[in-house]
Order: structure tokens, then sequence, then C-alpha cells
């Protein structure tokens, strides 16, 4: 049996339990016509019902905490999972009056400080769908865990429904800080420059973590504690919470292979599925082939390994938590259940939000756009710091244009066509690649085929 071990640059850190964010309450907790609407999308039992299974789940798992101890809350959930608030006042722990005693002296002595460590905020994550891979993204969080990049803590997790609520959890502290996508344009340039470089660090360390092998981290290798982490083969379809792998892709471990080897692997499986879907004359494919052929020879191809790559880096995945006046924090890198291992480049897109704060909507367009410098200052420094602290080589797979085509071919290989939106990606990435070489002869075919696969 194949197993390797991932190599990456880190040293173990702790992480300490976060208080809650206070300012942060009133924006977590959904209004009743959010929490009612997403009830009936996703069939779920009413909070009204359903908060008494959850406060019953928590007696299990704080069983020296008294039931008055327990504040349950409806909180914003996402697609994948129902979020709920636990609220435990560790001052109502059942306890021998002797440690009662105590107790009531230091909170007397020392009101602010206890009071403020006995108050502990978790969330509970349910997924929304019992095809939900919640073993996967358990693991990542625990490979990241002994590392200093940001993530939340697991502090239990159930695989199976034979509990209160009829379902697998997470429950894990709540951590401190808003949604990129609605604190960032507050902060003023000073904090910006700080959260750059705290973002840019971050990257770096991933970027450094890893495999000979594409694909995801082995979740039972993880949870049974194995030291030799080993990697799966991507499904074709790719899992995800909405769709379960059939018995006909098993879970395969990876083996090495050269960049060229697995895109070209990528192409054959992803065709062959998408042929079973009857999309015989659309076909991206040929031309990505022929494309990577194209950069292979140009040696461009030649870091055969794969980076830990978060594939759904958004500002609504990142927490920041404003610290003072002139600083910031990355409390956390959220949702990391798409993770993989995948080629370095397709680690390195780059969060030029950080640095173009405008309101076009063209995700393509900016990125093709990110490596210009603002002409505004502020933002230019910006930019300059997060580039500094990401690193030179983070950089160049980040800017350089043959990267950042090989990255959008990277991502389509990986999570396959599922939309027109995909279909359109394709298509301007064969154009821009075409306008880039109408003089060189490496000129590509288009995604419309009308003849038998070659």
């Amino acid at each position: 049996m194949f197993s390797h071990r991932i190599s990456a640059n880190f040293t173990p850190e702790e992480h300490p339990e976060p208080a809650q964010d206070n300012e942060d309450e009133n924006a977590s907790i959904a209004s009743s016509d959010m929490s009612l609407n997403s009830t009936e999308m996703f069939e779920h039992e009413p909070f009204d019902t359903f908060q008494s299974k959850v406060s019953e789940l928590c007696r299990r798992e704080w069983p020296h905490i008294c039931k008055d101890a327990l504040i349950i809350t409806r909180m914003d959930g996402g697609s994948y999972n129902r979020v709920i608030g636990v609220q435990i006042d560790g001052s109502e722990e059942q306890a021998s009056w002797l440690k009662r005693q105590v107790l009531r002296f230091l909170r007397f002595a020392c009101s602010g400080i206890i009071r403020k460590t006995e108050i502990r905020d978790y969330i509970l994550r349910i997924p929304r769908s019992e095809h939900a891979w919640i073993e996967h993204e358990v693991a990542i969080l625990k490979f990241l865990a002994i590392t200093n990049v940001p993530v939340p803590r697991i502090r239990t997790f159930n695989l199976s429904a034979d509990n209160p609520i009829g379902s697998p959890y997470m429950i894990q502290p709540r951590l401190l800080g808003k949604s990129g996508l609605e604190v960032y344009l507050e902060l003023n340039t000073q904090q910006r420059i700080f959260f750059a470089r705290e973002l840019g660090s971050a990257l770096k360390k991933t970027g450094n973590m890893k495999s000979p092998s594409p694909g995801n981290l082995d979740p039972d290798a993880i949870l049974a504690g194995s030291p030799n982490t080993q990697v799966l083969r991507l499904h074709c379809p790719p899992r995800n919470a909405f769709r379960y792998v059939q018995s006909v892709e098993p879970f395969i471990l990876s083996t090495p292979q050269t960049v060229y080897e697995f895109f070209v692997s990528q192409f054959t499986r992803q065709r062959a599925y998408d042929l079973t879907l009857h999309r015989k004359y659309l076909n991206p494919w040929k031309p990505f082939k022929a494309i990577v052929q194209h950069l292979h020879k140009l040696g461009l191809l030649n870091e055969n390994h794969y980076a830990l790559t978060h594939m759904d880096l958004k500002p609504r995945n990142i927490l920041i938590h404003v610290t003072s006046p002139t600083t910031t924090n990355l409390s956390a890198v959220l949702d990391w259940d798409e993770t993989v291992f995948a080629p370095v480049f397709t680690n390195c897109h780059p969060p030029f939000w950080l640095w173009d704060t405008g309101d076009d909507d063209d995700e393509e367009m900016d990125e093709a756009a990110a490596n210009v410098i603002p002409k505004d200052g502020d933002s230019a420094a910006v930019k300059k710091a997060f580039e500094e602290a990401a690193g030179e080589k983070y950089c160049k797979w980040a800017f350089t244009t043959e990267y950042r085509l090989a990255r959008g071919i990277a991502k389509l290989a990986i999570m396959g066509i599922s939309s027109s939106n995909d279909y359109e990606i394709a298509r301007r990435i064969v154009k821009e690649w075409n306008e880039m070489h109408e003089q060189t002869g490496l000129e590509v075919c288009g995604i419309f085929d009308d003849e038998e696969d070659a």
C-alpha cells in the first residue's frame, strides 16, 4: 500500500480557545425570517422544537453543566451546514460545596476576569445533506491544527446519527471577528496593510505543505492518527456535501505524478464523465490538453509536487478581527471542505480584493489585472505588504499570465464542468491563450468539438 509523509515547513502551536466577539453577535444571529426560509428550503426541523434536542446533546457533551447554564441561539448557516450557537456559563457547573465556595470568592475578588473566562461560546455545525463528507473536513482541520495557519478548532465531533439531534455534527469554539466580505472595506489603510501581511504569510505556509501526489487527504488515516498522511485520488466528479460518490468510484490511494501527467489524466476522466451526460460537442478538455502540452514544452510545468489548496478562498471565508486602530488579526480561514493537493500554482490565486476594492464583479477580468500596481498610494502599499509576506515564488505563480491560465484549467480539471459559467470560463481561457499566441503558431482549437475525440 502506498503512503508518504507530507512535507511542510511548520511548527506546532497551541490555539487558545477564543472568547465570543460581542460586536459580531448581532451579525451572526440570523433573523427569524431567514431561519424559517432555510428551514423550509432544507426541510429541517424548526428551531423552536429542535433547540431542545440541541440542549440534550450539549448536556451529554458537558455533563457537569447545569441546564440553566446553556443558551442555545439560532444562527445564520450556509449552503452546506446548519449552524446553532451554544453559550455555556461555567459558573453554573455542578461542583462540590468547597469548589463552589472558592469560585464565589474568586468572582467577588476578581469579578471581571473570572466572569469573562467562565463564559464559553461554541458553534454546532450540522451538515444539511446526508451525503456530507464531514470526516474529510474534520481531517483537514485536524491536519492544519498542528500548524500556525489560523483555522477553526474542533472541540468534538460525531460522524454518526446516533445522538440526540439524529445527525453527524461538529462542535467548535466560536471565533473572534467578522467575515472579510463584511468588514474589510471598513478598515483603514494601516489595518489593511497589517492584515495583508497576515494573509500573505498564511498562504505562504499552506504553499509549503506539499505532497508528491495530487488528491484529497485520506480522512481515515488522519483520524486514525497515522504518522504517514495518505492522499486519495481525486473523485470524478468531485465529492461534495450534495454529491455522493457511487461505489463505481471507490477510494483509491493517489500515486506520484508529474503535473503534466496529472492534467492529461484529469482531462481523460472528465471527458469520460461528460460523455455520460451526453456532452459530446462541448469539449474544453481538447484545447486544454493542447495548451498544457505547450506549457510542458515551454518548461512551465516542472514543479512536480502539489500544494495544499483551499479551492474557495474568498473574503466570505476569511474572518478578520480588529485588534486596535492600526492592527487586525486573521482570525481564521473557514470552509476547507473542498481542499485538495493541487499543482502549486493553483494555491496562488491572488487576493486582489485586498488592493482593488472597485465594484467590478467580473472576477476573471480582475485577476488578469491583479499585478497592476494601483495608482492610489495606500492601495499600492497594501499590495506590496501582501507580496512581501507571500514570497517571490507565490507572486510568480500568482501573476504570470501562463500560470494564471493554467490555474483556471487546473480548477476546472479538479472540480469539473457543472454550469454554463464554467463553460464561459473555459472559453475565455482558450480565447486569451490564442490571442497571446497569434504569431507563435501555438493556437489551439475552440471548446466546441464537432469531430471525434483525438
